[in-house]
Formats: structure tokens, sequence, C-alpha cells
């Protein structure tokens, strides 16, 4: 078993990574079987640099993506009769753009939706620094506006500027941390590892750890199907989250086969423009969790689920009933807790509310980008989300690697991960020297309809006609992809399949 272990004072080095040593390291780190790493199961194309950056983006979408279809490839292996892993293919072009797939979501006819609330951005402060404001959400905009004493219907970002100004950087975010609002201070490198915060995280960002004891073997409701097309096809996957990180581990493991049923408690704000892409392949129902009804449903769920997968902050959900050792009780066949969050488990910041965005500014990511770009700005920021994109395949990795020692070994297994430890994690594979980093970039474009063209793929939903990203990760003779198209929230009973 991977146990957690307390960071070191820096991460660990790992800047002579290549894409497959990536692979390596993660595949190791988490026990899977050697042989599945042999050179014929795995292919990977493409160009070596899409996402401009310091950082080696353009190494990690392919290794993360390519890991992810390994495992299911490596779950499909313990189904089959000749127990053979199919052999995976990846191309990094198509990884990168699958780490922007939220920008490349379109509707016909189209909707007016912004990915960004007007209350969100960037604003300079007293004391010369910056901080970022995210409030997608209205109650997160609300919290803001009123710890800097506006109306809550104000989206003047001039009048937000000048209230921001009136403030230090770090003491807006202190106060916004024990407010409900999610404002972070920009930060260098040097101040995030000296924190308290970044000491605790681990050097490895997927912490998998066995929390009960349950029975060897492959789960019934995979068991059942004789003839899988789909690596994953019957796994049962109850969903709690939103924004993007933990929505693309469930859509990650719906473009496998999974049953993913996502669910959405019917009082909550919903973000339209994201969730149409990160629904694909997903059942949405309703749960209302501040219910005896709702916990009920959700515990009936529970008993013959495979996954739980949720992104509420620490002890969220326990004090509804449904901690780890809730959950594992609640089905003794075995079952896979998965969570993530911004800070991590028992950290020092576990309980505040964060984002990408917001842990890119706080952690030092933003300011060691415009470093290196050299053009005199405070902070840059990376080409994508990923932060959020990474910590959806890592998790659907650990969820994976549990689910091999569920099969193996037996008992229900905790996954965890965290956009700062992903952060930690990307951090290792060091950086490229100067602006070397920012130039050439083969970057996926919404403006390359020639490049992206074979990546899209265009289908009927409830709201028109969807095109969007394909799942970058590809099997040989095995169905890889979303078999069910976006609908509206709680379109469906709050049930397993038949």
């Amino acid at each position: 078993m991977v146990r957690r272990t307390i960071a070191k004072h820096l991460p660990m080095n790992r800047s002579n990574f290549e894409v497959k040593d990536i692979i390596c390291d993660i595949w190791a780190t988490l026990g899977l079987p050697d042989a599945a790493l042999k050179e014929e199961n795995l292919e990977i194309t493409g160009p070596a640099h899409t996402l401009p950056s310091s950082y080696r983006l353009s190494q990690v979408a392919p290794a993360v993506i390519s890991t992810a279809t390994l495992a299911a490839s490596l779950i499909r292996s313990h189904r089959v009769p000749d127990h053979r892993l199919a052999k995976v293919r990846v191309d990094s072009f198509h990884a990168a753009a699958e780490y922007k797939s939220e920008l490349f979501t379109s509707l016909n006819p189209a909707r007016n939706s912004s990915l960004w609330g007007p209350v969100s951005g960037s604003y300079e402060t007293a004391d010369g620094g910056v901080v970022g404001i995210h409030a997608n959400f209205p109650n997160h905009a609300q919290a803001a506006l009123r710890i800097l004493g506006l109306p809550e219907d104000c989206t003047d970002k001039a009048t937000i500027s000048e209230k921001v100004k009136q403030h230090n950087a770090i003491d807006l975010e202190t106060l916004a941390s024990s407010n409900g609002a999610v404002i972070y201070a920009l930060r260098t490198l040097d101040d995030w590892n000296s924190s308290e915060q970044a000491k605790w995280l681990p050097d490895f960002p997927i912490v998998l750890r066995k929390i009960g004891d349950a029975p060897a073997g492959i789960p019934a409701s995979m068991k059942s199907i004789k003839d899988p097309e789909s690596c994953l096809q019957g796994l049962r996957v109850a969903e709690i989250s939103r924004v993007l990180a933990g929505p693309i581990c469930g859509r990650t493991l719906a473009a496998h086969g999974a049953d993913v049923l996502w669910i959405h408690g019917p009082h909550l704000p919903s973000l339209p423009a994201i969730d149409i892409d990160t629904s694909r392949g997903k059942r949405s129902t309703f749960i209302d969790l501040r219910e005896d009804s709702g916990k009920n449903t959700l515990e009936r769920l529970l008993s013959t689920a495979d996954v739980f997968l949720q992104s509420f902050r620490p002890g969220t959900l326990a004090s509804k009933g449904f901690s780890p050792q809730d959950v594992a009780k609640l089905n003794p066949n075995g079952i896979i807790y998965a969570s993530l969050n911004a800070f991590g488990e028992d950290s020092p910041w576990s309980p505040r509310r964060g984002f990408d965005s917001m842990v890119q500014l706080c952690s030092g990511i933003n300011s060691s980008e415009a470093e290196y770009y050299g053009d005199g700005s405070k902070f840059k920021k990376w080409p994508c989300q990923a932060l959020d994109h990474t910590a959806g395949y890592f998790l659907a990795i650990g969820i994976m690697a549990a689910l091999h020692r569920r099969i193996t070994e037996g008992g229900s297994w905790e996954v965890h991960v965290s956009l700062a430890g992903v952060m930690k994690y990307i951090s290792s594979l060091g950086r490229i020297p100067g602006r070397d980093g920012f130039i050439g970039a083969q970057q996926p474009s919404k403006d390359d309809a020639e490049g992206l063209g074979a990546l899209l793929e265009t289908k009927e939903c409830q709201f028109g006609e969807l095109t969007a990203i394909k799942h970058a990760g590809r099997i040989d003779g095995v169905e890889v992809g979303y078999r069910r198209m976006p609908t509206i929230l709680g379109h469906y009973e709050a049930a397993w399949q038949a």
C-alpha cells in the first residue's frame, strides 16, 4: 500500500523525466505490475512541445492520459480470457487539446454562457501586491463583495478594483478564508516553499490506502458482463463534484465505459459552460443531502456502488455521515472512496476553498512564469487549467489502481488527490530555461480548424448539436468514448442501470 508521507522542504527532483519516465514513476509508485509497461503496450506520438510554459506541461498531458488509459487496459486484462493488455495509443497534440477541452466545446444553437463570472479577476492591492478573486458561483461572488463593502449585485470592475486597493494582499486573503470568499494573494515560489502549507504536501500526489476488508475479485456489476466492449463497462461510480477536476475524473471513467451517476444538490448553482463538457458520458441526477430522504437515497446507492467520487472540502461529507469509514461499512463487498480538494488532507489550509487559478496564483506558479517570460509582468497564467486536468486524471489513475488492488487483494480503498499536491509534482519535473518554453509550441487553438478537426466529434444532445474534443486515449480493439451526451441536471433517476 502507498502511504502518505510528510514532504521535505522542497519538491523531489524529477527534472530529467521525459513522458515515459513520468508514466513509469506513477505506475511504480502505485505498485502496479511492471509487465504492463512493456514497449509493445504503449505508443505515444505527436509533437514534443504543445503547451507554452516554463513548466513541463507538454510532457505532463500525454503522460497522465497515457497512464490513465493504460490503467483502464490493465483492468480489462482481468476481465478477458487471455488476460492480455490491449495496446494503448496517445497523441500528444490530442492530449494537449483535451487539457483545454472546456474551451473547445460548442453548441448549435449557441448558448450565452461564460466560463468566468463578472467579479472574477486579478486586482492590485494597497501593498503593491496582487490578489485573484474566484467568483464564478453566486455565493462566492456575494461573499467577496460583502467583504469589500459592496452591494451583492455589483459587477463593475473599476469599483471592485478601487475597494481591493484599500487592502493588503495577504490580509484580504486571510479575511476571505474565514468569510466564505475565494480570494488569494500572488506569492513567489520562495514565499510558498517556506510556508507551513507547502511543507506539509507529500512528494507523490496520489494517496492510496486500504480502509476496510472485502473479498477479492472483479466487482459483481462488472463480472456479470461476459464480453465487455469497454474496459470499465459495468463499474458503478457515484460522483458528487463540480467545476473541473472531479468531473474530469468522472468523465475519464465514463470514457472507458463506467456507469457514472453525477449527483447534484437541486439547490446548488451550476456552471453550464463547463458542465456541458464534463457531463459527457454521465447520467445526471438530483439528491438533496440536507434531507434525510436524500441521505437515505445516497446510502442505498453506495451500498452497491464500486466507486464514490467527491470533491468537497475535508470533513464536509463526514459531517453528514459519509466519511470513508462510514461508506466502507455501507458496502461489505468493497468500495473505492476517492476525494479531491485544493490543499490536501488535514493540512493547515485544508478547510479553505480553492480552484486551479487560485492555487496557481498563491503557490508561486504565476509569478515564476512571469519571471521566466521576462516581459516585466508580475504574473503570467498557464495556457490551460493544468492543475484541474492533471488532478482529474491522477484521481482516475488512483481509482483504477485501487480497483486493481480490490480485484487482486480485496478490500475497500481510499484515494486522495489535491490541486496543491499536483502543483508540487509538476514543479518537481523541473523548468525549461529562460523563454525557451514559451517558444515554438504546437499549441491546439480554436483558430486551427484543420488541426482540431479530427479531434472533434459532433453529436446531438438535449441542448442541440454538441461539438467537443474526443477522449485522447485510444485502446486497440476496445471501445473508448462517450456513450451518453449531456442532459439537463437531474434528468435521470437516482438508481443504477439494470
